[in-house]
């Protein structure tokens, strides 16, 4: 059980905005879907945990997206945050008993489920794509479309691991891949934790394994 299953169920109900430390888990595979967490900003990942030790990133998520929707009695996979992820927890039970208040709150809940689902469903899109390049490129396009600032900026806190459990690849080969978009003019890393995309037409070429 994480820090936050502990906080009262008043606090639960309430528009409370909760801070993470970075690598933090805030649910815990296999625990109880006993709360919903709304993530105001930063980023999460999705982490699944084999009987064996092995981890694997499944998915990304970001400001605007629910978590940990009750669709079965446990969580199928633990959060944790990756960078500076704040969130509202919620209490699940009032998503599990029905939806009695308002004729758009049914909408609104399948909305936030196939959001989550789209997470997982990317990855499986992105892994699909030939070669580590294309990959590579297609999951930087995928970011563009949550977390693009401007001028092509991106938050790039996405540890280079975390890239490379999520594509399937190891982080050398992230990081010449990366590398090498940079060398061709393609992306520019003006520092640590940002990204510009350069040439997106380019990018949606490499995306596509061109």
């Amino acid at each position: 059980m994480t820090m936050y299953q502990e906080i009262g169920v008043a606090l639960l109900d309430r528009a409370v905005s909760l801070p993470a430390r970075d690598g933090e888990t805030v649910i815990e595979q296999g625990d109880s879907c006993d709360q919903t967490l709304e993530i105001r900003s930063g980023i999460a990942r999705a982490v699944d945990y084999s009987a064996d030790g092995y981890r694997q990133i499944l998915a990304f998520f970001f400001a605007g997206d629910f978590i940990g929707l009750p669709l079965c009695s446990s969580h199928r996979y633990s959060v944790e945050a990756v960078r500076g992820l704040r969130f509202v927890p919620h209490a699940s039970q009032r998503l599990q008993t029905g939806f009695p208040v308002h004729d758009s709150e049914p909408e609104a809940i399948a909305k936030a489920i196939w959001q989550e689902e789209k997470a997982f469903i990317a990855r499986s899109l992105i892994l699909g794509r030939v070669g580590v390049q294309a990959r590579v490129a297609a999951f930087l396009t995928y970011l563009s479309q949550r977390l693009e600032l401007a001028d092509g900026m991106l938050d790039f806190s996405i540890p280079q691991g975390d890239m490379a459990s999520y594509l399937g690849t190891s982080p050398e080969t992230v990081c010449r891949t990366l590398r090498r978009l940079r060398d061709e003019g393609v992306i520019a890393v003006p520092s640590r934790d940002r990204l510009q995309i350069l040439n997106a037409c380019q990018l949606n070429v490499l995306a596509e394994g061109e």
